[in-house]
């Protein structure tokens, strides 16, 4: 690979799934920054996060409202021991669903404060849009989402009488929503060009499931969540949680960076994007594809920076791109691993050999 500079790297951050007890103890161990975030995050929820992120229980970590606040107070409180110890202007970041909050508080768009309180609330509303039990989401690996999409069709003209295209469904009121309930499902996420997620109703995505396998399907992996993500199911999340922002949270890009949002892989940096985008996404599939693709294309990104509490993007977006550079800090060492690197950027070098 050529010389890279700061504008040829992109930081990135986990979303949902990415959580596991005692995450980032090595940084609380080593690091006073990460100390101060959990007490931050601690007087805004007035709940203890250090006993959250740290503690032992796995069932009380796992559970949507706690999760999504859990995982962005880790990547902010990683971000920050990043840009404490390295000179890094990074000018363009993105995440994965919750991930993408992560990269609103690095651009100085919300202030992680107001992002903490949406978060837990944006949890809380996701969790409670349909009932225990009736959603399902399965991770499709080992077939484009050509075929996926294909077979998510046959399940809604199958069960509903509807197709669905994947467009932004509720905004472009393109599904009779009164439909929803006799049976539909989703695509939901497309992770990397062999992974796709989709998200429905529990027979609606077991049938799907099934279908896909005869497909050829090379792995199916049911995700430990009881309900169905980045869907239109999650159409009353999205309301309550437009009901609850304040728009006086947010600000234009306070550090020049440009996010790219999970809706359509596309770019902003202004305040009233950043909310459009948000509620948006809600009920949107995760186009990550889009975003990796884009932000090579667009800005000429070389480098991937992911920052949170797991490695998953690194691998995707290695099968997404093979010629893109990606690293995952999540523990000391990786950071470590990290400072190798940026000495290798401050001092001009090539990073052929790394």
């Amino acid at each position: 690979m050529d010389q890279i500079d700061n504008k040829e790297i992109a930081f990135v951050f986990p979303g949902q799934g990415s959580q596991y007890i005692k995450m980032g103890k090595d940084f609380f161990d080593n690091f006073s920054e990460y100390k101060i975030i959990l007490e931050e995050a601690s007087d805004t929820l007035k709940i203890d996060m250090k006993k959250l992120i740290l503690g032992d229980d796995e069932n009380m970590l796992n559970l949507t409202e706690n999760t999504q606040p859990a995982i962005l107070t880790v990547s902010i409180a990683i971000l920050n021991i990043i840009q404490k110890e390295f000179e890094i202007n990074v000018s363009t970041a993105s995440g994965h669903s919750l991930g993408e909050y992560s990269a609103n508080v690095f651009a100085g768009i919300i202030k992680f404060k107001n992002a903490l309180l949406i978060t837990k609330k944006r949890g809380e509303l996701m969790q409670s849009a349909c009932p225990v039990g009736f959603g399902k989401m399965a991770a499709i690996i080992g077939l484009p989402p050509e075929i996926i999409e294909e077979t998510v069709n046959q399940i809604n003209y199958k069960y509903s009488g509807t197709y669905n295209d994947n467009s932004d469904t509720i905004n472009n009121n393109n599904i009779d929503t009164d439909k929803i309930s006799k049976g539909t499902v989703f695509v939901a996420n497309y992770n990397s060009p062999n992974q796709s997620v989709i998200s429905g109703k529990v027979e609606d995505v077991e049938n799907t499931c099934d279908l896909l396998k005869e497909k050829g399907a090379k792995k199916i992996v049911y995700l430990p969540v009881s309900a169905p993500f980045h869907t239109p199911y999650m159409q009353d999340a999205a309301k309550g949680l437009e009901d609850f922002i304040n728009k006086g949270w947010f600000n234009d890009s306070s550090t020049g960076a440009v996010i790219f949002s999970n809706v359509d892989g596309l770019n902003y940096s202004k305040k009233n994007d950043a909310i459009n985008y948000l509620l948006r996404q809600i009920t949107s599939p995760v186009r990550w594809v889009d975003c990796v693709i884009n932000m090579k294309k667009i800005k000429n990104i070389k480098v991937f920076i992911e920052i949170g509490p797991s490695n998953v993007l690194t691998g995707l977006i290695k099968r997404i791109d093979k010629e893109a550079v990606s690293y995952s800090v999540n523990s000391v060492e990786s950071f470590k691993e990290l400072a190798k690197i940026i000495s290798k950027f401050t001092q001009n070098q090539s990073l052929n050999n790394i």
